[in-house]
């Protein structure tokens, strides 16, 4: 533990992997000091294991800002799928408890609780097609590490599908 006082103030200084930190702590008492240079030894020590600092994870409304940037850039060349997943993202953030939700906090339960209040509505196709907008969004942010585990979306069954016969 290096600790030093340059005026009124303590420092730190020490090596880590081959490279010296040296900073001031901005605290007047010695105690204090080595308080934080031990927790900066911690957080550094995490950062070389893989353990890094949680982010604040955004809400669902947040994130369908940056969800419908990445439609419209990867989608650009196809108007419809870009108004496709803009209606029914606009139609998952009228539902208030899934809006206001932290993307990590978006569980199979809170899911389910959309579902039924949705299915009152509208058919299962419809709710089927939210449902899969949601799950596209919920792995974006899986695959962008925002959050870390994306929830199973399951889609309802009783969907119509149309049925093609070829002749040849």
């Amino acid at each position: 533990m290096a600790i030093f006082k340059r005026g009124t103030v303590y420092y730190f200084e020490f090596v880590h992997n081959g490279r010296r930190y040296c900073q001031s702590t901005k605290v007047k008492n010695q105690r204090d000091a080595g308080e934080i240079e031990r927790a900066f030894r911690t957080a550094l020590a995490k950062g070389d294991v893989g353990i890094v600092a949680r982010k604040t994870v955004p809400t669902f409304k947040e994130f369908s800002k940056t969800f419908m940037d990445a439609i419209r850039v990867r989608s650009a060349d196809k108007p419809a799928t870009v108004g496709f997943y803009a209606d029914r993202t606009t139609r998952l953030l009228k539902y208030r408890p899934l809006a206001e939700a932290r993307l990590d906090a978006i569980d199979e339960a809170l899911i389910e609780r959309y579902v039924t209040a949705r299915r009152a509505v509208v058919q299962p196709a419809s709710c089927n097609r939210e449902l899969a907008t949601l799950r596209r969004a919920l792995r974006l942010a899986e695959e962008w590490k925002v959050i870390v585990r994306a929830p199973k979306v399951r889609l309802l069954k009783g969907e119509r599908q149309r049925t093609f016969v070829l002749n040849l």
